[in-house]
């Protein structure tokens, strides 16, 4: 209340009280006193009191209020010091979102620790191996020996069978619509990966055969606003192959290494090559372990049941090298977590991320916000000089040491805070282009519970990291000489912001080496002699929803067509997407006394090697088919693992004893990733059932496939006609090369923005300090070119530097980077003289604008108070 009317108003309320107190007594004299309180709660008699601050929180507003002023007062250097840093959180925000994606699989199972993959671990002095394949009845095997694993789940993801692509439709309905993502599975895969279920239950829904189960996505696709289960799909108009859905389950989440919508049983399965055989490995192994059970106790367990039912297996169907087999293969868990990333290069026919993209993509993010900071701390100190009279004011005023640096650490603290908010700005509006170069599904966690700290603890440790030096530095001044104005950078400041600066460029030139690398390697895979024509080669796909006799009629109605050159059925192609088996082979006359080999094993008719563009080295090709049921035509990898000169008439057998006469050999083609050699194939006569290949002689191909689509809706016009182009198959192999490419040169034009931001402000402020004496010295005839040299000398000998230190750190690292890779680039001079002029020149048109401007001012003006 204010002081003037505290006596009156608390006189009138006592001569209240007593006169109510004669009157109602004690409580009611109370009552009304205090209702007499209450009316003098208005504005006119509250007495104004302003906040009091604790004095540590006044420091504070009073070092914000220093700190917005200062960025006022110099806009441009400010937007670059912000602008430097944004970019660079920027940058680390999208990395750091992309790593922790990619780092991100399969930590969602409750059991996780539990569930494991089996793989195969094959190591000599020789030769060292992991896969996955093992072979259908090892699951009985597994179940009835080692107690320890509690569930077993066989699954099929190679092309096999139905595996991958199928065109499919409910039972009423007749259009087909094309559909990925199947594969077979045990009814244990839903409990060992935790799947939950919308219909249906986990051990039922595929336990019954020719049962499938389908996402809850495809779920309401197909069956809308109902239940499913017990309705059927045909797949590929294969009416007398029905499959009953026999549950709906939630779809796999977006960081779970194994995606598909359509998980078909393999109960009951007896059709196709070696499901129930010791003879092949189709198959991938899930297990769970009970708890507290050992991985490397049961690791050992699997090798001692190999040696004590398996090793017999093997002799009764006459497998061959098992002495090796037993001395040098043992069987490794595989952590659910670890599948996805593999850095343990299991091979298991999957798509991984890439373990060795998200450490260097990591570094790059590091580096890149390393720069920003350095950006920041070479900034502040440049400016130094013009703030060293406020500290010396300030000393001089009582200001103690301690004080300075606060405010210091407050101000870069606060630039900090607003370039996160800038950045985080930034990335987005970026992640859309982001998420397009990366192939994934990124979002800013806006309503994270981690991620509003997470940005604000990161914008004060930036801020303090980056504000430390330069809050020490400048609290150093001291006053009487800063206030006589002798105040200097000194050798040692100035000696550290040239380290900085040869850093900042270094780590840039390197960065750029990197893009140039990945550019000129792609190109090489790109423009590579792959040994077949990959262009003007149109698959057509989905073939198999064709009978077999439609799909011979089908193919002579396109080979009528004049624009086509040749045409072949056949699944196996060199490109992304198409099909691979591995056979054993041996030769027929020193079977069992040598150990055979492995190759890759292709079914391809009469036509296939003049579509695809490979060439014969040696004997023919395939003709009739009766003739050649028993000929083979291998490459020439194949007849160097046979040792053989001259392979043709030689006799061969398969692991199915199945013999075959060499009439061919082919010249080695690339079917598999540039990355490996040219392993050893063997192809054999016979037809596909999904794809056919045709070559156009034509450079009108919208004209011809508008024909070859009006043929195809001659035989399935319920099918929409799919095709694709061998060239764009073949570059989708190589997407994480793509990526790494792109990405890199993004990073490299981010770090080279951030260096040069530092390099045009520190230009600025060298001019600005110098900007008297380049007016003497024109006034004493110096000329543009020599005042330019002047000022532009020492940042170009810094950057000479720069481009010396990375030259020969950048062929190091892209050397091992690019280490024993099959058909690698040369490390040319080109390369690293391309990197430095682009280093170099962008440097110079950095500093020249400044140190031109400078050049060309007239002297009077800047004289004129002398």
């Amino acid at each position: 209340m204010k002081s003037e009317l505290a006596e009156e108003v608390l006189g009138d309320l006592d001569e209240k009280f007593y006169k109510v107190l004669e009157e109602k007594g004690h409580r009611g004299a109370r009552k009304i006193y205090w209702l007499q309180v209450m009316k003098y709660f208005r504005p006119f008699a509250i007495k104004k009191t302003r906040l009091r601050l604790p004095k540590i929180a006044t420091m504070q507003r009073h070092y914000l209020k220093i700190s917005w002023r200062n960025l006022l007062r110099d806009k441009a250097f400010s937007s670059i010091k912000i602008g430097g840093f944004a970019v660079g959180i920027a940058a680390c925000i999208l990395i750091s979102l992309y790593i922790n994606h990619e780092l991100s699989y399969d930590k969602h199972y409750q059991d996780q620790e539990s569930i494991y993959r089996i793989a195969n671990n094959y190591q000599s002095e020789e030769y060292s191996e992991m896969w996955t394949n093992l072979e259908g009845p090892f699951k009985p095997v597994l179940e009835g020996n080692i107690p320890e694993i509690d569930l077993v789940a066989r699954v099929v993801l190679w092309r096999w069978g139905k595996v991958g692509e199928n065109h499919i439709r409910p039972s009423n309905t007749l259009n087909n619509i094309y559909e990925g993502g199947f594969f077979y599975s045990d009814p244990e895969l839903f409990e060992i990966l935790e799947v939950p279920m919308v219909y249906g239950s986990q051990k039922e829904a595929l336990n019954a055969p020719n049962s499938i189960a389908i996402s809850k996505s495809k779920a309401d696709k197909y069956f809308p606003n109902e239940n499913p289960v017990g309705k059927q799909l045909i797949l590929n108009d294969d009416t007398e192959r029905a499959y009953t859905i026999g549950g709906v389950f939630e779809d796999f989440v977006s960081t779970s290494h194994l995606q598909g919508d359509f998980i078909m049983t393999l109960k009951d399965r007896k059709s196709g090559p070696g499901t129930s055989g010791w003879c092949c490995t189709n198959y991938n192994f899930y297990v769970k372990l009970t708890p507290n059970a050992s991985k490397t106790a049961i690791e050992q367990k699997l090798t001692n049941v190999r040696d004590t039912y398996i090793m017999d297996k093997y002799r009764e169907i006459g497998k061959n090298g098992l002495d090796d087999l037993q001395k040098h293969q043992s069987y490794y868990l595989q952590p659910v977590q670890d599948i996805y990333l593999n850095k343990q290069n299991i091979g298991d026919n999957m798509t991984h991320g890439s373990h060795d993209l998200v450490w260097i993509f990591g570094g790059v993010a590091l580096t890149i916000l390393l720069l920003a900071c350095l950006n920041f701390i070479n900034l502040s100190t440049a400016k130094s000089i013009k703030r060293a009279k406020e500290v010396g004011l300030r000393k001089v005023v009582g200001s103690q040491r301690s004080g300075l640096i606060v405010q210091h650490l407050t101000e870069s603290s606060f630039y900090s805070l607003l370039s996160v908010v800038l950045g985080t700005l930034i990335a987005w509006g970026l992640m859309p282009l982001f998420n397009k170069i990366s192939a994934e599904a990124l979002v800013i966690p806006w309503t994270s519970w981690w991620f509003a700290p997470t940005l604000l603890s990161g914008a004060l440790l930036i801020g303090f990291l980056s504000g430390i030096y330069p809050a020490f530095y400048l609290s150093k001044f001291n006053p009487i000489e800063v206030l006589k104005g002798k105040a200097s950078s000194g050798a040692s400041t100035s000696f550290f912001r040239n380290s900085m600066v040869v850093f900042q460029f270094t780590v840039t030139v390197i960065l750029i080496i990197a893009a140039i690398v990945t550019q000129k390697q792609f190109q090489h895979f790109m423009n590579k002699s792959l040994g077949f024509e990959k262009e003007q080669v149109v698959n057509i796909l989905g073939l198999n929803s064709l009978k077999e006799n439609e799909r011979e009629v089908f193919k002579e109605e396109l080979e009528r067509i004049t624009a086509i050159q040749s045409t072949s059925l056949g699944d196996y192609l060199p490109v992304e997407g198409g099909r691979n088996t591995n056979f054993g082979f041996e030769l027929v006359e020193k079977k069992g006394l040598e150990e055979g080999f492995e190759a890759a094993r292709w079914m391809v008719d009469e036509n296939y090697l003049e579509t695809m563009g490979m060439e014969l080295v040696s004997g023919r090709n395939f003709t009739d088919q009766s003739l050649d049921e028993t000929s083979i035509i291998i490459n020439e990898s194949m007849a160097h693992q046979f040792g053989l000169d001259d392979p043709i008439d030689t006799q061969v057998v398969d692991m199915f004893d199945g013999t075959y006469r060499i009439i061919g050999v082919v010249k080695d083609f690339y079917f598999e990733s540039l990355t490996s050699t040219v392993r050893p194939l063997a192809m054999v006569r016979g037809k596909g059932r999904e794809t056919i290949s045709i070559k156009l002689n034509s450079s009108n191909i919208e004209q011809t496939l508008a024909a070859v689509n009006s043929i195809w809706e001659g035989f399935k016009p319920n099918q929409p006609i799919r095709y694709s182009f061998m060239n764009q198959r073949f570059q989708r192999m190589y997407e994480d090369l793509i990526k790494a490419k792109t990405l890199l040169i993004i990073f490299s034009i981010l770090s080279v923005t951030i260096a040069c931001l530092g390099l045009f402000a520190l230009s600025a402020y060298s001019v600005e300090q110098r900007i008297k004496e380049v007016s003497v010295r024109k006034v004493l005839g110096a000329s543009a070119q020599m005042i330019f040299k002047l000022l532009a000398g020492d940042f170009i000998k810094l950057i000479l530097i720069s481009i010396a230190v990375a030259i020969p750190v950048g062929w190091l690292l892209m050397d091992e980077l690019l280490g024993d890779m099959t058909n690698r680039i040369s490390l040319s001079w080109t390369v690293f003289a391309l990197a430095s002029l682009m280093a170099l020149v962008i440097a110079i048109i950095t500093v020249s604008f400044e140190s031109i401007k400078a050049a060309l001012i007239n002297p009077a003006t800047r004289l004129r108070s002398e």
